[in-house]
């Protein structure tokens, strides 16, 4: 099945953890970060998202693997 998110790992500078982004439809659309403990994972938007609505389940989806990845 292709997806239509994408998972990236990143380590920013300004990040002592690792960040997973995540992109659906190829924008950018939160980061994942656990900088203040795995147990207290946040989501981080961007102020001026290109999109404006995405489906749920594909959000949901997203998510779950961040997360997945990010406790790794």
């Amino acid at each position: 099945m292709n997806k239509s998110y994408q998972i990236v790992i990143g380590s920013p500078p300004d990040y002592e953890e690792i960040t997973i982004s995540i992109r659906i439809n190829r924008e950018e659309i939160c980061i994942l970060q656990k900088e203040e403990g795995p147990d207290k994972i946040k989501i981080e938007f961007f102020d001026e998202p290109v999109q404006t609505e995405i489906y749920y389940d594909v959000f949901i989806e997203a998510l779950k693997e961040a997360k997945e990845e990010l406790l790794k």
